[in-house]
């Protein structure tokens, strides 16, 4: 597998290799720019049932003609990436439950791998549409060890690159902070922006009233929501801050899966083929609302464009 990733780094990084002060993002080589959009009403509540001439595609502030749309469901090739740090020994049965959880709620036809991080990274079991085999790996993570969270969510990028489907994700459950990687929060957000696969985070906090138990010096366990929202915002995503997550009753973690799981199922594909055609390249900013200006739409929020050889 490090192979695999190393291979994957390499290409990646080699493509967008910039000035450390400006904001990593993704080159593309194709002339068909391609999104999935989430619409929501101002309110929270998706929205489906949306047609192509419901959307505007703007680039740079230029109206686009939109050449690719689907409102279907469709299956998806995901990765799971579990933090099995020190950090995460009381709430690992909590959060387990949610993964499983999640598991069965999303489309029965989508590919699903495990991979888990602490000391190392791990591929806990590979692609499969098997929810029994998942549940069986799941349940034998056991928590221990430091935060290589940078590392796992690159070495995710790098195999769901290798999924079935089109459409790809991955879903990141963790509670601290990143203590070991050798990757860099620039790099991996430049990785992320260039895979075109969208990312969800899950930060889950540590205001249990006493339900947790470990000792918080023990651990470098405090979420830093900036650095989640750094990956999972620019691919059009999201992160959810899971504070005090059984508080009155509840059960945020959970909630917070099902969220994700309804999202991927009620998303829009869109593509365009730009207007743009200077051949300069450069970075190129992406805009999407619909006539119904009630109606927020989250995607990603651009690209460089590769520029034409002379």
């Amino acid at each position: 597998m490090r192979v695999l990733l190393t291979a994957f780094l390499g290409s990646l990084l080699a493509s967008t290799a910039l000035p450390a002060q400006e904001t990593p993002t993704m080159r593309v080589d194709v002339d068909l720019v391609t999104l999935t959009a989430t619409v929501t009403s101002r309110s929270g509540v998706y929205v489906g049932g949306l047609e192509q001439d419901d959307f505007l595609v703007y680039e740079d502030g230029v109206l686009q003609e939109i050449a690719v749309f689907e409102n279907r469901e469709v299956p998806i090739s995901l990765g799971i990436i579990f933090d099995t740090s020190g950090s995460m020994v009381d709430k690992i049965d909590d959060v387990q439950d949610a993964v499983i959880h999640f598991t069965r709620t999303v489309n029965p036809q989508d590919e699903i791998f495990v991979l888990r991080f602490s000391d190392d990274v791990e591929l806990v079991v590979d692609f499969t549409s098997d929810r029994a085999r998942l549940e069986r790996a799941v349940r034998r993570l056991r928590a221990g060890g430091s935060t290589h969270l940078y590392d796992a969510v690159a070495e995710g990028l790098a195999i769901v690159q290798h999924g079935r489907y089109q459409k790809k994700a991955l879903l990141v459950i963790t509670d601290g902070n990143d203590t070991a990687s050798s990757l860099r929060l620039d790099q991996l957000v430049a990785l992320a922006q260039k895979s075109e696969v969208l990312i969800y985070a899950l930060g889950i906090g540590h205001s249990e009233g006493g339900s947790y138990g470990h000792d918080p010096r023990a651990f470098e366990d405090e979420v830093d929501m900036a650095v989640l929202q750094a990956f999972t915002d620019v691919t059009g995503g999201r992160s959810y801050h899971l504070e005090a997550a059984h508080r009155g009753g509840r059960d945020l973690i959970d909630e917070a899966c099902r969220e994700v799981s309804a999202e991927l199922r009620q998303q829009y594909a869109l593509g365009y083929y730009s207007k743009n055609r200077s051949g300069s390249g450069g970075y190129r900013r992406i805009h999407v609302e619909t006539q119904d200006q009630n109606y927020l739409v989250r995607t990603r929020r651009g690209y460089y464009a590769t520029p034409t050889a002379d």
